[in-house]
């Protein structure tokens, strides 16, 4: 229980603070603990169902954070939030064509991912964004069209719904790319978009665990375990992530990053 509690508030940290959504710790850690004890050993679609009800609550508190410092931006968010609904849904029903000896490949995409968001992060320290006024709105210029907002939506929400994933890990990166967003920005418009693709998501994958022969009631008790610290770290990583310097938080997590994707490419 403790465990749990410490991965949690890990978690909620770093999804509010670099926007990469608690998931990337959620997930290898909540794997790793559980496996300790073949009694307690969790399946892939048991721990999205988990880490979708917690991105709701990671980013419902990180939101609190970003809009009281002014950073959401809701002209982008309108188009985001149902591109991200409906391909969220999609992600939900490619992700149960995984079953049986096939489930392990959820936990390889997902140590793929792992390996791709380090990559992403160390590339961030190479060549960091140049530093901008803390009373800007954190924009170089003009949207690229509604077109491309919706791409980072459709895109966001599908890897909500397949792997349980926040989507910062995404969304982030792509409206830095597609909308030429400013880092700050981007965090703060994905924190908005995690809560409702993974309402969805975690609707849907709650309610197809049956499918696979799963208990419905065990995700909760992880949730009840991991959700509260996880809240206190999503307020306390939106708060630092507009005042503490990356470079060494990024060190740490691409190191983090690359020693799970390892473990996760390696399940069985």
């Amino acid at each position: 229980m403790a465990l749990l509690a410490i991965v949690g508030l890990l978690g909620g940290t770093m999804g509010g603070f670099l926007g990469v959504g608690g998931t990337i710790v959620f997930m290898p850690l909540l794997k790793l603990i559980c496996d300790a004890n073949p009694e307690t050993a969790i399946d892939p679609h048991t721990a999205i169902a988990v880490t979708l009800v917690l991105n709701v609550c990671v980013g419902a508190s990180a939101t609190v954070g970003h809009a009281r410092a002014g950073r959401v931006m809701w002209s982008i968010i309108k188009v985001l939030v149902p591109a991200s609904l409906a391909a969220s849904v999609v992600g939900v029903f490619v992700g149960n064509y995984f079953t049986g000896a096939n489930e392990v490949w959820l936990w390889r995409l997902f140590g793929i991912l792992m390996i791709y968001v380090a990559a992403l992060n160390g590339y961030r320290l190479v060549r960091p964004l140049a530093p901008v006024d803390a009373g800007s709105q954190e924009i170089v210029g003009p949207p690229r069209g509604t077109w491309a907002v919706a791409l980072v939506g459709l895109v966001t929400g599908f890897f909500s719904g397949l792997l349980g994933i926040g989507g910062g890990a995404i969304a982030v990166p792509a409206q830095q790319i597609l909308l030429k967003m400013r880092l700050r920005s981007a965090i703060a418009n994905s924190a908005v978009t995690v809560v409702f693709a993974c309402i969805l998501a975690a609707v849907m994958k709650h309610a197809t665990l049956a499918e696979h022969g799963l208990s419905a009631t065990r995700p909760w008790i992880y949730i009840a375990l991991l959700a509260p610290p996880a809240v206190v770290g999503a307020l306390i990583g939106s708060h630092l992530t507009h005042r503490v310097s990356r470079v060494w938080v990024r060190l740490i997590f691409i190191a983090f990053l690359l020693w799970t994707a390892y473990e996760m490419l390696v399940a069985r």
